[in-house]
């Protein structure tokens, strides 16, 4: 209760005061919340503002508007700045009175204020924003311009090019000046502007808007669409492309009217129409014409004249197109002039060979050539070249050709009649005969042939013959005397079609390395070489590619179509390894091996167990078909077995199946040595790398490993069970290891292993091969034994253990009696296995070894045995040998002349081949004994030993006889034996110190079939004829002295010093080769010694004499130098000279023309003062003396001072290829001015076929022709000149350049140490 009264008394006396202090707080918060509600409505309106300026601002060149900005900012600060707590008072009631006030008037003042003001900027349409006209803002303009008109120039320079991909049309004028400005106005820069002082302000910028802005809207007219851009070009170069586009046009149609005209004549008696030969006339002439010509000749100096020429070609081609119409006829009946014109693809390489061909047609004496080769070398490309060029040729008024298809054989025994009369109709109708008489046979047809080819001269060419033919039955009149009608052929059987019908033989070989790549760069394009990564990536793959082609243009043209513009490496890779598969490929090639009958096609297959590139023998080869079974033995003879395998080895490389192998030399200037010491042995042949390709893939159960440097066999899954003939010669394999699954190859006849490492071979190895017949395991140099297994091959028919120099024994051959060759000469064997004598079906035997005898009755049982060889070491018995009834060829040693005399009069049959060694011997004799290997089929050769004494040791149809360090010769004549030797063709005398003459005046018989005398190392040597003490001069020889001789050699035989009398000459109508070395007294080649007096000869001949060889003789002063006698070797083919101190000429008196002379080596001639003694041949000698000749080398001759005058070498040396000269100090000119100049000055002195010309080491050199000489040398393909230093000038004229043709000029290899005038 007090509680209340007191509560009530406080509100009594406080009352009225608390009820207007709530009054003026309730009005107080009302003034706060207005005046916080106007700051809000101004802080929205503010927003309002702020976003539509953002807005307006977004456009280009605009600022804020002053007012504006002054309005925000003032707005901010109202709104940011003035905060409620600044205008209230704290306090009692009177402060919230002057509180309430400030708010009250601070809110009016807002609302009709800076929130009134602000309402106008909120309207729809208010522009808040003005221009800009600030210099930053005028160059960001100025840059979104440039912008524009770049954009603008990129698309209206696309119209332009496409617009100006119409001939003849130039960009118009306006565009151009469009174009200037626009990329003027684009290349400033505002920094460079202002830096000149050109935009120093905005108004000078402003200004270059509007300039971008005048200049975008002139390009809107140039990219309207339709709007030209370019007008007619009648500039000159605009006329030029114009003309040679319409060229090409023109070439094109020709070649297209060609065509079918090709297809027309195909009618029978039909020729081109005069307007088509006309039209073809005017095209070629036009298409032929150059503008530099025109220009030169000013035809083409302006465009008037060239668009003249334009419209002539326009007329001629729309002329064209009349023919080109379907249906449109382009021949005429009638007979034709001379014959069409083939097509034909560029020939690479082969002019030489085309010209040698026209030149054999160009003479009377040839009648028939024949051009042959292997299927896909060029045959045919060849001679479709020269048909079109005889049919330019005024000498032949007929050209036919006629293609033989590849069934078309001209004699096939039923139906021989019928070819014949189906070439006979054929040639008739290239010659435009009437063939309306159906009735007409074969011989009628003949008639009408002959007489039509003996009207005038005529050429027929036949492609692709396969079997030789009588002309006589086919028509073709005989090709002699003057009727002027030649036949060519082309032939892959040299043999059989070339030699059967008796031609000239040209053979075309493949191209080598270099002429291969241009050929393939010809056809693949030379953009090849310009390939991403062609050096690296591709190259690789063209050079295996080219190696595998061989030289082949028809693989190269392949291979070239198909990586026509392919630069993918992979692609390359890929052409590598499908190369072979080629079907265009096989197909050409495989034609060859279908004509093959079928022995001659076993042969050849076999012959791709060889290693790629090697060179294989052909005795070998011959001996691996007879093992094989390929060459059976029904006539029960080896010799006449090997016989059979010669001519099947023939046959081959008649069908270009083989190619024989030539031993190659750099350069003509090295092939002297080839032909001096005819090294050519053809006894070694390859096959082509896509031959054998094509044999491997024609064989699938063979496997060819040969010659791939493997290291170990083959895997597993190779040795497959159907293979018949495994080939792994020529490898590194080391071991078979005991540990490999062994082969499982039940149907395997042959396993070549020769030429490996093989150390051991495991017993297992050969268990699974129960078929196995050949087993080649020679050259094995580290194999010491073999397994036992060897012993269980009883199929086994042939083991050749030779040079498995570790092999000291063989298991046992009881169980191999069907072992037919057994060769383990070259091996450590000790001791024959007596197993040996059980052999009985043995025919080939080969012994060595370390045996140091054979022991008794070894042989006694080995009753067919056709061949014994055995190693020198150890001596024969002539008591065994003689048991050998069936023995055909024997191969070993007679310890003494007794021996050999026994053997030969025993009962026995004397071997039809043998190589017998008669004497001691030692290891060094092993040397002389093996190179008379290849001499000859039936050699005798004794050392050491008197052989005088004894008679009738020497067997009668003795062929060589070889006599090494025999005591007691002092002259053939007394060897007593040598009378018997009727048969006698090669003698060979060597280190025989007691030899003082060959034969004595009366000449032995046996020496009349001589063919070669070698006689080497005969100190005592006095001369080829004499009695012991007396030189016999004059004593007359028999008539047939020496008569079939071909060589003679004399090497290192101090004493003699005049070799072969004018008296013996006269019989030696058979020589070819003289060689004559180290003969230090030597003075004479050729001596006369009636000189002068009676008995002296006018003229003497040497007619088959090929090959001079004269060196190291220091005394020889002539080689022949008789003033009555006249020499003559119209044969002679190579002449050397060298290390002949005393020679001062070469050719003078004496010598007459040496028209067959092609290459001449003078070398190391301290004295040589002349090569072509002119005062002594004179220049009226006849223009063919020295028609041949292709290379000269003269070498370290330090006197001579010339080689050559230009007189001569105009008449005498057209045919020269190859010239060097080197190491001549004196030289001081090549070619000189002729003492005998004819009376017209010799400007230009033609060498046609000069292809090389190297000149070193010559230090007076001044020139190599005078002054006003050139030499003109169109066929020149390197050029060496080093150390020449005063040499200034090198004439060289090729005249090929003035025709636009390219120069045959590849290398030039030039000291630059020299100042040059000229090089012309």
């Amino acid at each position: 209760m007090d509680i209340a009264n007191s509560i009530i008394g406080f509100v009594k006396d406080f009352g009225p005061t608390v009820r207007k202090y709530v009054k003026y707080q309730i009005h107080h918060n009302n003034y706060v919340s207005d005046f916080q509600k106007m700051q809000k409505q101004l802080k929205d309106r503010q927003d309002v503002v702020v976003a539509n300026l953002k807005t307006q601002l977004k456009q280009p060149g605009k600022i804020t508007n002053k007012e504006v900005e002054t309005w925000l900012e003032e707005a901010h600060q109202e709104i940011v700045e003035v905060m409620i707590e600044d205008l209230i008072c704290k306090g009692g009631c009177f402060t919230y009175i002057c509180s309430s006030r400030k708010l009250d008037k601070k809110t009016k003042a807002l609302n009709e204020g800076i929130f009134k003001q602000g309402e106008k900027y909120t309207n729809a349409g208010v522009v808040l924003v003005v221009d800009d006209h600030s210099i930053q803002y005028c160059a960001s303009v100025f840059e979104d311009k440039q912008k524009e008109v770049k954009h603008q120039r990129e698309k209206i320079e696309a119209n332009l090019k496409t617009q100006l991909m119409q001939p003849g049309k130039i960009a118009w004028k306006k565009v151009e000046d469009w174009q200037e400005k626009a990329s003027q106005q684009i290349a400033m820069k505002v920094e460079d502007l202002i830096s000149q002082g050109e935009c120093s302000s905005s108004t000078n910028i402003e200004e270059k808007i509007e300039e971008l802005k005048r200049i975008l809207e002139k390009g809107k007219e140039f990219t309207n669409d339709g709007v030209s851009l370019v007008v007619d070009d009648h500039s000159i170069q605009y006329c030029v492309s114009a003309f040679e586009e319409k060229q090409k046009q023109l070439k094109y149609r020709k070649e297209k009217i060609e065509a079918n005209l090709k297809t027309q004549l195909r009618q029978p008696r039909k020729i081109a129409s005069k307007d088509v030969e006309d039209w073809l006339e005017k095209v070629s002439h036009q298409i032929t014409m150059k503008i530099e010509d025109l220009i030169s000749q000013g035809e083409g100096s302006s465009s008037t004249n060239l668009e003249e020429r334009i419209e002539e070609l326009k007329r001629i081609l729309q002329k064209g197109k009349e023919f080109t119409k379907a249906g449109v006829s382009l021949v005429v009946d009638g007979h034709p002039k001379k014959g069409v014109t083939l097509l034909v693809e560029k020939c690479i390489a082969r002019d030489n060979v085309q010209e040698e061909i026209l030149q054999l047609l160009r003479e009377d004496k040839v009648t028939r050539i024949s051009v042959c080769g292997m299927g896909g070398v060029g045959k045919t490309t060849i001679i479709k070249q020269v048909h079109n060029k005889l049919l330019k040729e005024p000498k032949f008024a007929k050209v036919v050709w006629v293609k033989l298809s590849k069934d078309f054989d001209i004699v096939v025994r039923q139906k021989k009649q019928f070819d014949i009369l189906k070439f006979q109709k054929c040639i008739a109708r290239k010659l435009g005969l009437d063939l309306k008489n159906e009735d007409q046979d074969a011989t009628e047809l003949a008639g009408l042939l002959s007489d039509t080819l003996q009207q005038g001269s005529c050429v027929l060419i036949l492609d692709d013959v396969w079997e030789p033919f009588s002309l006589e039955d086919v028509g073709i009149p005989d090709l002699v005397g003057n009727n002027g009608c030649k036949l060519v052929l082309t032939t892959r059987l040299q043999q059989k079609v070339a030699r059967a019908m008796e031609c000239e033989v040209i053979q075309v070989k493949p191209l080598l390395d270099d002429e291969a790549l241009a050929l393939f760069l010809y056809k693949v394009g030379s953009a090849v070489l310009s390939y991403p990564g062609f050096k690296s990536d591709i190259e690789p793959f063209l050079k295996q590619i080219l190696k595998k082609c061989n030289g082949l243009p028809l693989a190269i043209g392949v291979v070239a179509k198909t990586m026509r513009g392919k630069s993918d490496p992979y692609s390359w890779e890929i052409a590598d390894k499908e190369l072979s598969k080629s079907e265009e490929i096989v197909d050409h090639l495989k034609f060859s091996y279908d004509h093959l009958e079928e022995q001659y096609k076993k042969c050849f297959l076999y012959s791709a167990l060889y290693p790629e590139d090697y060179e294989i023998p052909k005795e070998e080869l011959i001996e691996f078909w007879i093992e094989e079974g390929f060459i059976t033995d029904e006539r029960g003879s080896r010799h006449l077995m090997i016989c059979e395998g010669h001519v099947i080895f023939e046959k081959l490389i008649d069908n270009c199946m083989l190619e024989l192998v030539k031993k190659k030399y750099k350069g003509y200037w090295l092939s002297i040595h080839e032909l001096i010491e005819n090294k050519n042995k053809e006894d070694r042949v390859i096959m082509h790398d896509l031959l054998r390709e094509m044999a491997l893939n024609m064989s699938p159960q063979f496997m060819m490993k040969a010659g791939m440097a493997l290291e170990e066999l083959p895997e597993e899954h190779e040795w497959r069970e159907d293979l018949l003939k495994v080939s792994l010669m020529n490898n590194n394999i080391r071991e078979i290891p005991s540990s490999m699954s062994y082969p499982k190859c039940p149907m395997l006849t042959t396993l070549l292993l020769s030429n490996n490492n093989i150390t051991t071979i495991p017993e297992a190895f050969f268990y699974h091969m129960p078929g196995l017949k050949i087993l080649d395991l020679s050259r094995n140099y580290k194999l010491g034994r073999l397994p036992s297994s060897i012993s269980k091959l009883e199929n086994l028919t042939t083991l050749l253990l030779e040079n498995c120099v570790s092999l000291k024994e063989v298991p046992s051959l009881s169980n191999l009696r069907g072992l037919k060759k057994l060769n383990i000469s070259g091996t450590s064997i000790e001791e024959l296995p007596q197993s040996l004598n059980m052999l009985t079906n043995l025919k080939y035997l080969r012994l060595g070894g370390r045996l140091s005898e054979i022991p008794g009755k070894m042989l006694q049982n080995l009753s067919k045995l056709q061949y014994l060889g055995v190693d020198l070491s150890i001596p024969l018995k002539w008591e065994e040998i003689g048991r050998l009834r069936k023995l055909e060829s024997l191969d070993g040693r007679f310890s003494t002349v007794d021996d050999m005399s026994f053997f030969i009069k025993s009962e026995s049959e004397f071997p039809n081949w043998y190589r017998i060694f008669v004497g001691s011997y030692n290891e060094n004799d092993a040397y002389n004994y093996n190179k008379t290997f290849s001499i000859a089929l039936k050699i005798i050769v004794c050392c050491h030993i008197d052989i005088c004494k004894e008679p009738n040791w020497l067997p009668p149809d003795a062929q060589g006889f070889y006599i090494f360090d025999c005591k007691g010769v002092k002259s053939l004549n007394h060897i007593s034996s040598l009378q018997d030797a009727t048969d006698l063709r090669y003698c060979t005398v060597d280190e025989c110190d007691g030899l003082e003459f060959v034969v004595s005046s009366n000449c032995l018989k046996p020496l009349q079939n001589l063919e070669s005398l070698y006689l080497y190392n005969l100190s005592n040597l006095n001369a080829m004829f004499g009695e012991v003490g007396v030189v016999a001069k004059l004593a007359p020889l028999p008539v047939g002295t020496f008569s079939s001789l071909q060589k003679i050699r004399v090497w290192r035989c101090g004493k003699i010093k005049k070799l072969l009398p004018l008296r013996l000459l006269q019989y030696l109508h058979n020589l070819r080769t003289i060689k004559v070395r180290d003969c230090n007294q030597l003075e004479e080649i050729i001596w006369s010694e009636y000189e002068g007096g009676e008995g002296a000869l006018e003229k003497l001949t040497l007619p088959k004499l090929e090959r001079l060889a004269l060196v190291g003789l220091p005394a020889l002063k002539s080689i022949y130098s008789s003033f009555s006698t006249v020499l003559i070797c119209d044969s002679i083919k190579a002449i050397e000279i060298k290390r002949c101190r005393e020679i001062e000429s070469v050719f003078g008196t004496g010598f007459n023309p040496l028209p067959t002379l092609e290459y001449l080596l003078l070398g190391s001639l301290e004295n040589l003062k002349s090569v072509f003694d002119e005062e002594a041949l004179g220049l009226a000698a006849p223009r063919n003396t020295f028609f041949s000749l292709k290379a000269i080398d003269v070498f370290r001759c330090h006197e001579i001072k010339k080689v050559f005058s230009s007189g001569w070498l105009l008449g005498h040396f057209q045919s020269l290829e190859a010239m060097q000269i080197y190491s001549c100090d004196q030289m001081e000119e090549l070619i000189s001015s002729s003492t005998y100049e004819e009376k017209e000055a010799l400007e230009k002195i033609p060498l046609p076929k000069l292809q090389r010309l190297g000149l070193k080491e010559l230090p007076e050199l001044k020139c190599i022709c005078s002054s006003s000489n050139m030499l003109i040398c169109d066929s020149i393909k390197s050029l060496e000149i080093v150390d020449c230093e005063k040499l200034k000038r090198i004439p060289l004229y090729l005249s090929s350049l003035d025709i636009g043709q390219p120069s045959s000029l590849k290398q030039i290899q030039v000291d630059t140490k020299g100042h040059w005038e000229s090089l012309e």
